[in-house]
């Protein structure tokens, strides 16, 4: 495996949790897990890696290549790798996310439907949920004591469950009209960056008072309202999961300063991000 510690900066996290020698086969175990950081600089390469691996985007992107094909990783998605086989991944730039190892339980059998049904790249529903469960479990093995195994592999089964019910979600959040559908994934995927309704309107081809029209009718909301919320949801799970400062936040959320951030968080959330980060789990 190619991975130099240079390549992570100082607040990255990583610990290990090796399965033990007396190891139940109907259970799930967390071999590893953590939080990264990472330098444009970062990379991995494995030929093989007796686990799977489940990484949650949080900011910028990973590009990864697999036996079964190649392709990028976008906060709000999850990419989901089995080690078993050659693989790499690296980063596109600075980008930050949440990640385990895992085996155990029906481990072969959970990931090759999910890999078989959306591919290695899985669009999140709710990415606070899974991001909870990778949170845990990252506190469990930092406290250096003895992981309750049911309750690691209760936790490991909840991501996978996460997984495995995306595809669902996505049916049944779909607005049922496919270029709203392609206007929604184009939002997500530039989150980082000045967004106008021009901009989506021409990403699919409408005008863009027609596509303002129709995004309502299928959502039930603008495309300024939906684009901010977007917003508001990706900075909560950088506040939760990450050490950024509200400003490196408010930059990797597409807002123009951190008083507008600061601003429009409260209004959606309630409180100041900095009392968000402080409320308990």
């Amino acid at each position: 495996m190619n991975l130099n510690p240079a390549m992570l900066e100082d607040t990255s996290v990583h610990y290990y949790f090796p399965q033990p020698t007396d190891a139940l086969p109907y259970l799930y175990y967390p071999t590893s897990a953590g939080c990264f950081e990472c330098k444009p600089t970062y990379r991995v390469d494995r030929h093989n890696y007796f686990s799977y691996l489940v990484i949650v985007m949080l900011s910028g992107s990973l590009s990864y290549t697999t036996i079964s094909g190649r392709g990028i990783a976008r906060p709000g998605y999850a990419l989901l790798i089995d080690c078993h086989q050659p693989h790499s991944y690296k980063a596109n730039g600075a980008c930050s996310f949440m990640f385990m190892h895992f085996t155990g339980g029906q481990s072969r059998e959970i990931c090759s439907a999910i890999l078989a049904s959306m591919g290695s790249v899985v669009h999140l529903k709710n990415p606070g949920a899974i991001c909870e469960s990778l949170g845990e479990i990252i506190t469990c093995m930092s406290a250096e004591k003895r992981i309750n195994r049911v309750q690691a592999s209760s936790l490991v089964y909840h991501v996978l469950m996460q997984l495995m019910s995306s595809d669902a979600a996505q049916s049944e959040g779909s607005t049922g009209h496919p270029t709203i559908d392609q206007a929604l994934t184009y939002i997500q995927d530039h989150l980082t960056e000045k967004i106008t309704v021009r901009d989506i309107a021409e990403n699919i081809g409408y005008s863009e008072s027609y596509f303002a029209h129709k995004f309502l009718e299928a959502t039930g909301t603008t495309p300024y309202q939906f684009v901010m919320r977007c917003r508001i949801e990706r900075a909560q799970q950088l506040l939760r999961t990450t050490a950024l400062s509200v400003q490196e936040i408010a930059v990797q959320t597409g807002f123009n300063s951190v008083a507008n951030f600061s601003y429009a968080f409260r209004k959606e959330v309630g409180d100041s991000p900095l009392k968000y980060r402080e409320r308990p789990m």
